[in-house]
Parts: structure tokens; sequence; C-alpha cells
């Protein structure tokens, strides 16, 4: 067979079989996610008149943010009314001073805020915060524990009656550990809302007050502390490291607290940072950080406790000095599945360095663009912001009350309301598979082209991976999910042919896969292609060319290469990385079969 016959087959075949290129994974648009269901309380923390009197002055956000006065250093454990009642601990600092050079060795004093799903009889009064008059709501009281909800009453929220009715005790619930953003604390506008938001939703949100400024008073959105950046950089990556040294030292203490421990899901933790929060959680889930101005790489304090991760316009560093080392290749180490959420007219956390890092990372990936938004929070964005995190949290979290999350981020694609958004990075690697029945097809891309292989057995793989197939073969980081043979848990799933072409030898021929029997037929009975057995087995595509709820998309794309006898094929479950291919000018061919997450 000719190449121009070939490359007419593949023109058939693609109209015949495949979805429409516009079936992507994430093609609806969805309404807001309303306020949680849940009446939220907050732990202890009063602050007392007399003693903030006693420093003359200085405000009470200062004691929450940590500025120094007068050469002493101002944190909020110093104002605290109930400071018995409070979340408080310490934080031992490794004894390494060219890393820590003002703390080293030494434990530095937190405080946290907890905010929690709580009965709906309970009558708490709110706190009113002092200087900004925002209210903690039914903060609990001096002296005694935390109004936990239970088991029974959380349960009915969500219409589940149980039976038989469970012993007294509160509901496990996934904890979710926040983050705030650089100079700021857990009870500053916006930040204070966002933890009672999360926790309506039936979260335990713990925050720490980080203090940043007892470690370095840099603020990156004034111009004059570029030169403080430069000149006392080791205070600043100090201040940096103790970000998550705090956040996995809050963990340690939640999940041994008298009053919460019973109330967390020790399976269930995820992580919510701003801006620097961002760049911290980040960091927690394996980020290395850049510790030097000559871009020096080191991991932090990191906790595998931490399962999934938001950041909201998340601070990965400048053109000058990325946050994740050289070329953000401290990202390579995150093995947490991550959402980022970015303002494209963010400038003190520019997009571009923020989507450099996002795609270095291995695990699942996704990156919304908040079509001109600057780098603060305003209440127009609530419904993007929250209706993508509580998604994503679920959904990665597998939050058992929300077993539909998963179906719902594979569809989304923008949320209605707000600034725009768009989905513009999003790699979904599959939670892990059972070795009986499942097995990963795994992406390899030839170096210094773009020629992609898909191996059809673990022993081709290996053979790959050691050589076997030539040299300059690499792994993408991709790849989906597939059935070893026929499974009764899904009738559905089908044998998946595999061909290559007549047109070239080895594995750098094309490989052409359809899950449809009429389609296998065809194609060995066209000629010029050689029928290399069944891959593996798939579910196939609906009559439309979508995919159930549930499923992810196997999207095909071809390189339109036969007129110079390199054909090929990419098949990929990331719409952007598909997409991707048509810039390069591959034709973007649709759903050819549907891979579960």
């Amino acid at each position: 067979m000719s190449v121009r016959r070939l490359a007419a087959l593949l023109a058939t075949l693609a109209g015949a079989t495949a979805g429409p290129a516009g079936a992507a994974n994430h093609e609806l648009a969805v309404a807001p996610i309303a306020s949680g269901r849940f009446n939220v309380a907050c732990t202890n923390i009063a602050q007392d008149p007399a003693l903030i009197a006693q420093f003359g002055g200085t405000p009470p956000e200062d004691f929450w943010e940590g500025k120094p006065a007068n050469g002493q250093l101002r944190y909020i454990s110093q104002i605290l009314a109930a400071p018995g009642t409070a979340v408080r601990f310490d934080v031992p600092v490794p004894d390494d001073s060219r890393l820590y050079p003002q703390f080293a060795d030494q434990r530095v004093d937190h405080v946290a805020i907890v905010c929690h799903p709580t009965p709906a009889a309970n009558a708490d009064p709110g706190y009113v915060l002092p200087q900004t008059g925002s209210v903690v709501p039914h903060m609990q009281p001096a002296g005694t524990a935390p109004k936990l909800i239970g088991k029974v009453e959380y349960a009915s929220a969500y219409g589940i009656q149980l039976s038989p009715i469970p012993p007294p005790g509160p509901a496990r619930l996934p904890m979710i550990v926040f983050s705030h953003g650089l100079a700021g604390s857990p009870i500053s506008p916006g930040h204070l809302e966002a933890l009672v938001e999360l926790a309506s939703q039936g979260y335990v949100v713990a925050a720490v007050f980080h203090g940043d400024a007892r470690f370095s008073r840099i603020r990156l959105d004034n111009i004059s502390d570029y030169i403080f950046l430069f000149t006392q950089f080791d205070r600043f990556v100090e201040m940096e490291l103790m970000r998550p040294l705090s956040l996995t030292a809050m963990i340690d203490v939640m999940l041994a607290h008298p009053g919460f421990a019973g109330a967390i899901d020790a399976d269930r933790i995820g992580a919510f940072g701003a801006s620097m929060g961002g760049q911290a959680v980040a960091n927690l889930v394996g980020a290395k950080l850049t510790t030097s101005l000559g871009l020096a790489c080191r991991a932090t304090a990191r906790d595998a406790r931490v399962k999934a991760v938001v950041g909201l316009v998340p601070y990965a560093g400048q053109s000058f000095l990325p946050a994740f080392c050289d070329d953000q290749a401290g990202a390579d180490e995150v093995w947490a599945p991550f959402l980022a959420l970015a303002g494209t007219a963010d400038l003190t956390a520019p997009i571009g360095l923020t989507r450099q890092a996002i795609n270095r990372m291995p695990s699942s990936r996704y990156l919304v663009e908040l079509v001109g938004v600057p780098h603060e929070y305003r209440d127009e964005y609530r419904g993007d912001i929250f209706t993508w995190t509580v998604t994503f949290l679920n959904a990665y979290l597998h939050v058992p009350v929300d077993s539909q999350a998963m179906a719902r981020l594979i569809r989304m694609k923008s949320v209605n309301g707000g600034p725009p958004d768009n989905l513009t990075v999003d790699v979904h690697i599959p939670f892990g598979a059972n070795a009986a029945t499942e097995w990963y097809a795994v992406e390899f891309i030839k170096a210094g082209g773009q020629h992609y292989f898909i191996p059809a057995t673990q022993s081709e793989v290996m053979n790959i991976v050691d050589g076997g197939a030539g040299p300059g073969w690499e792994l993408t980081g991709e790849f989906f999910k597939v059935f070893k043979g026929p499974t009764s848990l899904y009738p559905s799933v089908v044998p998946v042919c595999r061909f290559s072409s007549a047109t070239a030898g080895g594995v750098n021929t094309s490989h052409f896969f359809t899950a449809s029997a009429a389609e296998c037929e065809m194609v060995k009975n066209a000629g010029g292609w050689f029928y290399e057995g069944i891959a593996f087995h798939a579910r196939a595509v609906m009559p439309d060319g979508r995919c159930p709820d549930g499923w992810l998309a196997v999207q095909r794309a071809y390189n339109n290469g036969a007129a110079q006898n390199n054909s090929n094929h990419r098949f990929t479950t990331s719409d952007s990385s598909w997409r991707d291919m048509a810039r390069f000018g591959w034709a973007l061919e649709g759903n050819v079969m549907c891979a579960l997450p």
C-alpha cells in the first residue's frame, strides 16, 4: 500500500471512529458551588485588650502578622485572652545556622485557628475581631472543648440515614491544612472568610499564624523590598523554610489533639495555600526550594500525609529568582495532585512562573487561569475559587459523601459568573491499578523529535527503558489505566487492537489502536498494516463520541506525516496535551476509547 493510500485510510478511520474533536474531557461550564451545608465554629483566638495596651498602642493586626516593634518581636501568642484554650505548639528548628541564621536549634512558638463543622444547635456567640470587625463564628469558649458535629447529624446533612445508629462521637472528616499569604494571617480579611467557607463544605480547616515578619520583613508587593531581598536573602529563606516546618508540626498537633483527633480522617488530608502559602504547600508535598541567589536547590520539610494541594495565586518566584530552583526543576519531585488558580494580571506571582512549575510536576496537575485577576481576593472571585477547590479536593481525597466529585472534575472546563476562567493545563495521573486486572499504558517520546509510542506489555516497557529500542526514548510522564483482559466489574470493556504501519520498522513506526471490533477487521483487511494483536482492553466510546460519566476520554492526534514516511499517533487523556499537538500541525482526531481515572 502506498504512503498516500495509508494517509487516506488514516483519515477515513479517524472520521469513522473518533469522537468529535471538540468532545474533550473538560467540556462543561458549571454553576458556582453554593455555600456549604454546615454550621461552622472556630477555636478560641480571643485577644485581651489589656495585654494589647501594654505594648503601647501596637495594632492587633501587627501581632497576627508577627511584625516587630522597637526591636521586640510581636506575635499573637502575646495577646491571647485564653491561651490554655487556643491551639498552640512549638516548632523545633533544625540546628543549621546556614539555613536558619536567627532561630537554629530553637523552638518557635506558633498558634493556629481551626474552623470546623459544628452542630446546628451550637449557640456559642461569634467573636468580633479587634481592628477589622470580622467575626469568628461560634468561637469556642474559654475552658471548653470544641463542639464537633456528630456522625448522625453529619450523615443526615447528606440525606444518609445510618442504621444501626452508631455510638456517640464526632464524624471523621477530611482535614485541610491552610497556609496564608506572605505577611498576612489566617484571620486577615479574605483569609478568615476562606477558612469558614471551606469548613462549611465539610472540612476541618487548620490554619497556622506563620508570623512571617518574625523571620523576614520582606513584602514582595513593595519594590523597595527587593533591596532587602538581595542584602538579607538568608532571612528570607529562613522564613520560607519555617512555613512547611510549621505546617507539618501543626498536622502532628491536630492528629494528637484531645479535642480534634477523633474528628479527623488521617487518610484524607489536603492543603490550601494562598500566595506564599501556595509555595509553602508545594514545598510540603515535595517541591525543592531555591536557597541562594545562585539558585542552590534544597528540600524543605515534607509531609507524605498530605494527599492533594490547591494553590490560589501561588507564588512561584520571579524571572530572576524562581522559587523552585533553576528552571523550576525542584517541582520535579511533587508527589501530590496539584491545582493552581492563577491570575493573568498578577504581577506579584506571575502566572508564567506558575505554569513552568506546574508543567514540571510528575503528579496530576491542573492550572486554571483567572483572566484579568491580579494578586488579590475579591468577593466576585468566590464562585470560581471554591467551585474548583472543593471539587478538586473532594475528588482527590476520595471524600465518601461526594463520590461523583472526580466525574464532575473530569467534565469541568470553567465556572459561570465571576471572572473568565480557563483550564489550560490538565494532566490526570491515574490512581493505583489493580495488579490482577489492570495496568498502565505508558507513553514514550523519542528525544529530539515528536514521535510517541505506547508499549503493549510490561516487558516491552522494560525493553525500551533498558535501551533495547535504541537510544533517545524517554517517558513523557503521561499514561492511562487499561485492563489486562475482560473483567466482570466492567462488562462494557472491549479488546483494543494494535497495528503498526508498513512504512517503517521497530518502535519508530506508527502504531494505531482501536477499541472498535469493526474497525479492527477493516484495518486487518485493508493491507499495509501489521496486526500485532490485542494490546489491552478498554471501554469503547459511546455513539456520540463521548465517554460515560466518571471515565476519561483517551484522545488521538495524528501528525499528518504519511507523505514524509513518518506517520505517528499520540493517545492522551489530557485535553491540554492533545490541543497542544495542533500547534505543531497535528490533526486532532477525537476520542477513541475510555479509561478509568
